[in-house]
């Protein structure tokens, strides 16, 4: 790799530290191809990224973002997994390759600028993902106007039956 490319990888990372709102740090030794392929694929489906990056250009590029801390971590062979929308979804895909006999770990995350251990990601894999928190926030903020409205409408119904009651039996009779 030349200087030209290493300086066009070196603006490609920085863009996305600095895009990102959340990044997760694995080693990805022996992991195979397909393996590899099909989790690009589930990151991308949760709206991320995920790279294998060069150690000394990414310590460079996370100089000046909120991901600085995680330089001194940058050691081995790494891929770096970017969220750009919603965290826990990329930290759910990548958790899903994590196997317990495959050598593919997480060794840390970061978001929002606070540094998270491997069972801090997999902490934040097990919580909702924003689509759900979304539509349980709106349920909770409808429940009580389906409540009320089902009191409301009540009273005119009890007493509609109440008629419609009153009406049969005086046919009967």
């Amino acid at each position: 790799m030349n200087k030209v490319q290493k300086a066009e990888l070196l603006e490609e990372l920085k863009v996305k530290f600095a895009k990102a709102n959340a990044a997760f740090v694995t080693e990805y030794r022996g992991l195979t191809v397909e393996a590899m392929t099909d989790l690009r694929r589930k990151v991308h489906t949760a709206e991320g990224e995920i790279k294998v990056i060069k150690n000394r250009i990414a310590k460079i590029a996370t100089k000046g973002t909120p991901y600085e801390s995680l330089a001194e971590h940058l050691k081995g062979p790494l891929a770096v997994a970017f969220s750009y929308k919603d965290a826990v979804g990329v930290a759910k895909a990548v958790l899903e390759s994590v196997k317990d006999d495959s050598p593919f770990q997480i060794k840390l995350g970061s978001l929002g600028g606070k540094n998270l251990a491997a069972a801090d990601v997999k902490a934040l894999s097990k919580l909702p993902d924003r689509q759900t928190l979304l539509a349980t926030f709106a349920g909770t903020l409808a429940a009580p106007l389906r409540n009320f409205m089902g009191v409301i409408s009540a009273v005119p119904r009890d007493c509609v039956n109440v008629l419609v009651a009153v009406k049969d039996q005086k046919e009967k009779a």
